[in-house]
């Protein structure tokens, strides 16, 4: 058994794709008879190209033949979305006033502190003094109207 050849990987792999002239591809097949690890490597590419060869086939069977149609998904998205989205603009807010409604006043004007709480209950008032700032000037200089 001859261990020292001068066939390399890529000689093998070109034999075995059959991209070799006559020549070399006769000289690749003398090389494996007498080089029993050469004709490992050889035997060992084509069972790998044979295991290979039924990916495909593997992957096609896996498929399916028809595909499901995809829209009645996609419709049945937008429907949740869009509801959701009507919901947070219209229903919500009508939601959160009401709420606000059923807050007695009393308790409102408790959780002001006394100076927004007296601005609240006297707005016409200070509606008027803003509109008429010369009676506050006549009142702090005695003044009176």
């Amino acid at each position: 058994m001859n261990t020292d050849t001068s066939i390399t990987t890529v000689e093998l792999d070109r034999w075995r794709a059959g991209l070799l002239d006559a020549q070399q591809a006769h000289a690749v097949r003398q090389a494996m008879q007498s080089d029993i690890h050469l004709a490992e490597r050889a035997q060992f590419g084509t069972q790998v190209v044979a295991g290979l060869a039924a990916l495909p086939q593997l992957a096609a069977r896996r498929r399916p033949a028809h595909r499901k149609l995809r829209w009645p998904r996609v419709m049945a998205a937008g429907l949740v979305s869009v509801t959701v989205a009507v919901f947070t603009i219209t229903v919500f807010p009508l939601l959160s006033s009401r709420t606000a409604m059923l807050v007695p006043p009393a308790q409102l004007n408790a959780q002001l502190n006394p100076q927004l709480a007296d601005a609240v209950q006297n707005m016409d008032f200070y509606e008027w003094l803003a509109a008429h700032p010369q009676a506050l000037q006549d009142v702090r200089h005695g003044n009176s109207a």
